[in-house]
């Protein structure tokens, strides 16, 4: 049985190991949600949320009528799944917030120098299926992250389009987890379009400073819904 605190970064490493250590291989199907619920007696709430972010990482496949299955590993998705999407639950420090910081700052104040109206149309075009999401479906992470990879582009800088993709999928997952929260998608469609001016506008300073704003409300958020999560847990999760 696993202790009660960050359970669902609990489920995620447990399912993990599983796949690590190739007890359940690519191909065959994860223990079910029931099985993983008494098991690790734990919510089903955490079972489910745990499976959807292995899901949004590409490390399984939810089948209708099959169940939970496990992809072929790529390195990359183990790396984001064990270390940016665990961790994000299991430390006070976000370490995803942490490298965002550090990456995307630089990121928008490159793309305000190097920018050109090619890039500025693949962020309008992002911005747009924001607001197309917030009108429909409201399903908006997907446009929020090609948003932060069109910034990524701009810079004209291979490094840095590499490493932004190579963490989209885990800033993808943190997006989903965000995209419920009432007021958060609009309020981050507001700040996508305060930073694509400052680009624009070919301002280094005003769009690094435009991105620090995003990322700080997105630390606060992460640490509203992390707390939401785990008073969910605790009222849900029988004592042991």
């Amino acid at each position: 049985m696993i202790q009660r605190q960050t359970i669902t970064a609990q489920v995620i490493t447990h399912i993990l190991g599983l796949i690590k250590k190739g007890q359940v291989k690519p191909g065959e199907r994860l223990p079910t949600e029931k099985q993983l619920t008494e098991e690790l007696a734990v919510s089903r709430t955490c079972v489910r949320e745990a499976i959807k972010s292995l899901e949004s990482l590409r490390l399984i496949r939810v089948r209708p009528k099959v169940g939970a299955v496990v992809l072929e590993p790529s390195s990359t998705a183990l790396i984001n799944a064990e270390h940016l999407s665990a961790s994000a639950y299991m430390q006070q420090t976000d370490v995803l917030i942490e490298f965002r910081k550090v990456l995307e700052l630089g990121l928008a104040a490159l793309a305000a120098e190097k920018s050109t109206e090619d890039d500025w149309a693949a962020m309008r075009s992002a911005l747009a299926d924001h607001e197309h999401a917030l009108a429909t479906d409201r399903v908006a992470h997907h446009a929020d992250i090609a948003f932060h990879k069109a910034i990524a582009e701009a810079t004209k800088n291979p490094i840095a389009i590499l490493v932004l993709k190579t963490i989209s999928e885990a800033l993808s997952e943190r997006s989903r987890q965000m995209n419920d929260v009432p007021g958060v998608p609009e309020e981050g469609l507001k700040e996508h379009w305060k930073i694509y001016r400052a680009i624009r506008e070919h301002n280094p300073e005003k769009a690094r400073k435009a991105m620090r704003l995003h990322v700080q409300t997105a630390e606060r958020n992460a640490r509203i819904v992390r707390a939401a999560d785990t008073a969910e847990e605790e009222a849900v999760v029988p004592q042991t």
